[in-house]
This record gives C-alpha cells, structure tokens and sequence, in this order.
C-alpha cells in the first residue's frame, strides 16, 4: 500500500456549464486583446480565479495498492489442430506459456480455449470476448497459440491497437504442403438412374494429375484422373431413392497433413420419375378397389390398371356397338413397354388365352432384371388355371397343392414375419379381424412372413435376381377394408409391400443407419437374421471404434456413439456401409489444415505484436520479456509484455483548496482593479 497525492475537483455547476463559461471568456478576452486593451494578463488571471472557484480545487490524498497486469493465453483446440495432429502440440505450448507467465511477479496469467464450430475456428472473437470482461489499462498483451486457421479474421484489424501487444506463435510447419479437395457445385436431389452433374477442385502444391474416386454410399462408382488446382467436372448416378451419400477422395500426396480433407461428401436425394404399376384384376371382384385405391392414392405411383370383364371364350348375341370395352393391349403391355412397369400385380388371374407363354417369360425376365412381381390367388389357382402354370413358375417360391381352404382363420406374423419390415411394428395382431378363404400352398423356398389356416404359408417373399417376387394366397383383404370383425392394417401392410417390391430403401431386410442425435449418433442395425456383431464408427480423423447393439425391437438393434466432433462419420458391419454427418458435411474446420499467418498478421502487426512459428511439435517458444508502453514488443525468438502500472484505490481523503467563494472573488477582484488601471 503507497500513498499519493493529486488535485481533484468539486464544481459547484455542471462540467459543461463551466466549459462553456470558459469558451465564453476566452472568446471575450481575445475581443480585448484584439482591440488593445491595457490589461491583458490581469484580465486573464481574473476569469481563470472565477473558473476555479467555480471548479472547486481540492487536495486528495489517496492510498493505492498496485494492481496486477493481465496476461492472455488463447489457446485454438480447434478440429482442425485435431485433424492435423497437432492438438497436444497446442495444449502443451500453452500449457508452457502459462508456467512462464505465472513465475512473473505483478501479473495475472488468464487462459481460455478456442474451439471450433460450423463456422470454423471463431479465435478473434474469443479474444474479442476476453477483453470486454477486463480493465483495458491492465491489459499486458495476449498470446495466440493457433495453427492460424481462423474463420473470423477482423475486418478493422485497427481495434485491437490498445489491446495491448497480441502475439501470435502458429503451430505448425508452413512448409508442409495439404492435398485437399473442395465441391464447388453438386446437387441435392437427381433421378433414379439418370446422370447428375458434380464440380470440384483438388488443391495441391504440385500441379499433376491426381486420381479421384468416387463413392456411393460405400460402394466405388468411378475413379477419375484430374489436374490439381483446375475445376473438373463428373457424372454420377444416384443408384436408389432416397438420400445417396456420394464421397469425392483424393488419393494421398507425399507429404499430407492429414487425409481428411481428401474427402468431400454431399447427400443426394434419389427420386423416381414415377414409379409406374400395372394391375391385372382376372375379373371384377370387391378385393380389386382396395388395390386400386391403395395405389392411386400414393402421388409417386403411375397406375396402369386393367380388369377382364368378357373372356375371349364367352359368347353372347350383344351387338358390338353396344359393348363398353377395349381390347387387352397385350403387345404394347408386355412387348413394347414392358421395362416402364416398376411393379406388376396379378390379382386374382385365371390362365386364359389372353396372354400368350411367351409374355409371361418376358415378365419373368423383367424381374430377374430388377422389376417385381405380385400374385394375389383366386380359387382357381387350386386348379390348372392357376398362374402358376406358366413361365412364371420358375421365379415363384411357393406353389398351389390344389385345394381351397373355406374356413375363418386370422392371419398370423410368422416369427421370421415379427421381424420383417413389411409386418415389423404393425398393431397387435391378436386385434385383426379374419378371412374367411385360402388357397392351399407350399412354400419351397422364399420367406414365408404370413401364416393362415392351420400354419399355412398366407404371404411368401422372395427375391429373383435382381428383382422381387410377392405370392399373397388369398383374395380376403378387401375384408380388413371393410372393418370386418375389427378389421386389420391392410393399408400400411399392403403399403409396405408395394414398396418392399420396388426395394425402397427404407424396407430393405438387412439395413445399417446412423442418425444424429444431441450427445452423438445413433446407429441402428436390422436384420432377419441373429444379433449382429458390433459395428465398427470410423470418424472424420480416420479413428475407429466398436458400437454395441442391443435389441429393442423384434430385428431391430440399436447402440449409441457419443461424439462432439463434426465431419463426416461411416459405420460398418458386413457388407452394409452408412454414412451421417454431424455440423456440416464438408465443415471448414477441415477446408484446409495448413500452418498459416495469412489471417492473423494483420490483427497482430495492428497491436504491435509478432509472429513466430514453433514447428509440429511447439518445441520453438519464444522467451517472454516485461516491456514499457511504446517500446518493441516482438523480435527474435522474444515477445513482450506491456508493464502498465495500474494500481486500485483503496482509501483517499479530499480537502478542499480554499472556499470556492474566495478564489471567484479575487478573480473578481482582479478584474475590477484592471478597469480601474484602464479609467486612468
């Protein structure tokens, strides 16, 4: 504690009262000195005695107690000091830094982290924040330790000049070279099939070729050569509806910093132009408006819908003017145009001479090729007029023993069926309501997620080639439409199907996800099979970990992957590839990894600081030395930090010099013995 004295002030008006009372008088005294008058200087002292009575001197004795400077360390903990390996290399500089700050007598060391978000590394604004908490006349400097990858560079670097000198030590190797590559341009939706256009960039030191692959939801699609540092353009096709993860990597340079910013991804949304469906109705019946409706009403579906009302073999007298039909355009439907049909359904067909073996091969080989197919039975597929009995018989899994059930049965989820996506989560199925009718089948093959009367296969599924096969052994669902008994799911159950015929993504059997959530990703495994083992999370750095699942629903697992980092995130099991990202996909803390002062200099030359760089391992740190205000803070292999004197007032005692009275009336005084001094 040291004692000081100084002068101090009680006004008796306003500060801008007696300031303008001292413009005014000013102005008068140089009127008179302009017009000659004789005396100047006592007119001077005379209206400076008013103004400082009016001011009211006072004597303050204070007792202060020095007051620490404040030195800051912001330290950038960044993901793209993580991607780069040099994460620890920071924490140990600052952690170096600040040991040597706290052995100075008469400082305060304050640390603070810097880290990054979807904005990249925001490292201005954290010493931005620091500083408006702190009393800038305590502020001895600040100390960056960043591998100079910020995001928020100031634009008036100019108002950081009083913060003191701000040093900068970049970690890091500037000589390193980093391939990266960027997307200039991609899209968020294409259709199914049809070529998308993708533009992007390799970044590199050199200016060779580099070869670029390509990736569609884990699986290669290209690999394409391009010229670094020259935008290049490429065609992709997204495979299936739904969200395509499509990956651009760049194949490693000589001297990487790191390989994560060799990749860049974006989500594309496959959609079908339309999925197009035929529906064959053999005969009218009230099962064939519950399929129409369901299929019209799904805004995505095309449906060509026929029903044969006049066999070729029935003959009757009625004028052909009066007949309400048209011919059954066989050559156009199963011939010509057969490849637009997504789906083809045969409900309740009987084998007639309308279609000729020859189509029902073509149908066949449209499924092997990635169509599908749906058979509703009828009682005559118990007889040889059953479908069954055509070129299609090669493709179906299950076939008619020849009898027709006719007795109430409520149809039951096989166990293989509980665990299926088209039944999976549907209602409780002791509530549905019954059918009243089943062709007899046996199931050779496909899996049977449906069973009837006495256990007999209902509903048979099956894949043939590329495409899909559904056999439903009864004409009853019309049934559950109409609320018989309670009636039953029959729209999301009929729904599903149709969509697990046209293998949309979210059916399929076997299915690997990952979903964002607050603390990390959620990964979710089904499966008609056993537990599966655990799946393997890589992270955008190229680190792996194993995921346990657990059951939580009949063929559903389920684990949970904590995680802040952002970037892109993969997991695996088997075969099965999933991709999610947390922030953004392609985040700008991993755009570029470089040791860089480009966007610090300015800020720090503003403040008068320096810029050093400390190599990959931060084993360069400058000595740190106590500067007055004004001199060099930087030079080489030193930084300064500015010594402020700052002190706190902890007790004072003011008296005043004088009444303010007396000084205004011997200014008073002053004044008038002038005019006296002037009348002789």
């Amino acid at each position: 504690m040291i004692g000081a004295d100084r002068i101090g002030w009680d006004p008796a008006l306003p500060w801008p009262w007696i300031i303008a009372l001292g413009v005014i008088g000013a102005l008068l005294w140089a009127a008179y000195i302009w017009r000659k008058g004789d005396a100047p200087l006592t007119r001077a002292a005379g209206l400076t005695l008013i103004l400082i009575g009016l001011a009211q001197p006072l004597w303050v004795h204070e007792r202060r107690e020095p007051a620490n400077d404040i030195a800051l360390v912001i330290v950038d903990q960044s993901e793209s000091l993580a991607l780069a390996g040099r994460l620890e290399a920071a924490q140990r500089a600052g952690q170096r830094i600040a040991e040597q700050l706290g052995r100075e007598s008469g400082l305060d060391v304050r640390v603070r982290q810097a880290r990054g978000g979807p904005d990249g590394t925001m490292l201005a604004s954290a010493l931005e924040d620091s500083l408006a908490d702190l009393d800038r006349n305590r502020v001895a400097g600040a100390i960056l330790i960043t591998d100079g990858q910020i995001a928020d560079a100031p634009a008036d670097p100019q108002k950081f000049a009083n913060a003191g000198p701000v040093h900068a030590l970049i970690v890091g190797d500037p000589e390193r070279g980093d391939r990266r590559i960027e997307l200039i341009s991609a899209p968020t939706f294409g259709i199914v099939g049809e070529n998308m256009r993708i533009r992007a960039q390799v970044h590199d030191p050199s200016n060779g070729p580099v070869n670029v692959r390509v990736s569609i939801d884990g699986q290669q699609v290209s690999n394409t050569s391009v010229i670094a540092n020259q935008p290049f353009d490429l065609d992709v096709r997204t495979p299936k509806r739904g969200p395509n993860m499509i990956v651009l990597e760049a194949e490693q340079g000589p001297r990487e910093i790191s390989a994560s910013n060799n990749r860049a991804a974006f989500s594309a949304v496959g959609v079908r132009d339309r999925l197009r469906v035929l529906l064959i109705t053999g005969e009218p019946h009230p099962g064939a408006r519950v399929w129409r409706n369901l299929l019209k009403s799904d805004p995505a579906v095309d449906l060509v819908h026929f029903t044969i009302l006049r066999p070729p073999e029935k003959q009757d007298f009625t004028p052909l003017d009066e007949l309400a039909l048209i011919p059954f355009p066989t050559q156009e439907l199963f011939v010509d145009r057969l490849d637009e049909f997504d789906l083809i359904i045969f409900d309740r067909y009987r084998r007639r001479d309308i279609l000729m073996p020859i189509y029902f091969d073509n149908i066949a080989r449209r499924v092997e090729n990635g169509g599908a197919l749906l058979i509703t039975a009828g009682p005559w597929d118990a007889t040889n007029d059953s479908i069954f009995r055509t070129p299609l018989a090669g493709i179906l899994p299950s076939q008619p023993s020849g009898r027709v059930i006719q007795q109430t049965y409520r149809p039951t989820p096989t166990a293989l069926g509980q665990r299926h996506p088209v039944l999976r989560g549907l209602p409780n199925p002791q509530q549905w309501g019954p059918w009243t009718r089943q062709v007899d089948a046996r199931a050779s093959g496909g899996q049977t997620i449906l069973s009837g009367a006495g256990g007999r296969p209902l509903l048979v599924l099956d894949r043939a080639g590329k495409g899909r096969v559904a056999q439903l052994w009864s004409d009853q669902a019309w049934l559950w439409a109409r609320g018989y008994e309670g009636g039953g799911p029959y729209g999301e159950m009929l729904r599903r199907l149709a969509h697990w015929l046209m293998q949309e993504p979210e059916l399929e059997d076997e299915r690997l996800s990952l979903q964002n959530t607050a603390d990390g990703l959620t990964v979710e495994r089904a499966t008609l099979g056993a537990a599966p083992a655990p799946v393997t999370v890589i992270d955008p750095t190229g680190q792996q970990q194993q995921v346990a699942l657990t059951e939580t629903a009949p063929g559903v697992f389920r684990g949970a992957y904590a995680t802040n980092t952002q970037g892109l995130f993969e997991a695996r099991n088997g075969d099965l590839r999933a991709f999610a990202a947390r922030g953004p996909l392609n985040p700008r803390e991993a755009a570029a990894l470089n040791a860089t002062d480009e966007y610090v200099r300015p800020m720090v030359e503003a403040s008068r600081g320096g810029v050093i760089f400390t190599g990959e391992d931060a084993g360069r740190l400058p000595q740190i030395r106590r500067i007055e205000g004004g001199a060099r803070a930087a030079g080489d292999g030193w930084i300064g930090l500015r010594t402020n004197a700052a002190y706190t007032v902890r007790a004072s005692q003011a008296e005043p010099l004088g009444p303010g009275w007396l000084w205004a009336f011997v200014g008073l005084a002053l004044l008038m013995w002038g005019w006296r001094r002037e009348a002789k």
